[in-house]
């Protein structure tokens, strides 16, 4: 639809000139020989959908529950009783609490839920050893390599949680925490076998990398050596 210029009166889509003042009508288009730019539609920006993490944990459960009943009537169907369906069942408890639960708890403090992980591991174990216990494994052996454990992965999340210290430094920590892990379990597996505290294996894997964290260590504390190293090797 177009419009004289001079009197504003509506034209034919292919007049030539004004029905009322005989202006001329001019094609700036044909005027100019060039073609009219098509207007492409711009795609509609579309908000980012967030995943339901609350829905996501309750299918999770769900699709844990179905072995678990499987399981749970096969047992009582061949013995009566429940025996080792409670290995599933603890098994279960435990894949929950280490990779569902951080799910539907964001903002929460990962040493909870290191702790929580602990606990549940260890409780695994225990009723692993009441069900089957022909040898006293759980206390001088299961039980510190899971407290060992623990605690190891309690000092890393602290460690690479600092905001105060560099990544050299807490490389050099992180390498220090598991070089001692290494020795603790070295202990309890010697005590337990041997009935004898003494260093076996860690002599070989441990001590290295005890000597690879001191010199993270007096790297970080360099700032030359620490600008050289950025520079150098982006770190």
């Amino acid at each position: 639809m177009s419009y004289c210029v001079h009197c504003g009166v509506e034209l034919e889509d292919r007049a030539k000139r004004c029905p009322l003042c005989q202006t001329p009508v001019i094609d700036l288009w044909k005027a100019n020989n060039t073609d009219p730019v098509p207007e492409i539609p711009l795609p509609s920006e579309q908000p980012q959908r967030k995943i339901n993490r609350r829905l996501l944990v309750l299918l999770i459960g769900l699709l844990l529950l179905i072995p678990l009943l499987v399981v749970v009537i096969i047992n009582l169907a061949m013995t009566h009783t429940l025996t080792w369906a409670l290995y599933v069942l603890g098994s279960e408890i435990c894949f929950w609490t280490i990779f569902v639960l951080p799910l539907n708890g964001s903002g929460k403090s990962p040493y909870l839920y290191v702790a929580v992980d602990t606990a549940v591991i260890a409780l695994l174990l225990l009723m692993i050893y009441l069900e089957n216990h022909a040898t006293d494994w759980f206390l001088p052996l299961a039980l510190p390599i899971t407290l060992l454990s623990g605690a190891a992965v309690l000092l890393q999340v602290l460690i690479w949680r600092g905001k105060r210290i560099g990544k050299i430094r807490k490389t050099g920590w992180g390498v220090w925490v598991i070089a001692c892990l290494l020795i603790g379990l070295d202990l309890t597996i010697t005590h337990y076998l041997n009935n004898a505290f003494g260093l076996t294996w860690a002599w070989y894997a441990a001590f290295p990398l005890l000597i690879i964290s001191v010199v993270l260590l007096a790297v970080s504390y360099n700032k030359k050596a620490v600008q050289w190293l950025r520079r150098n090797l982006f770190v």
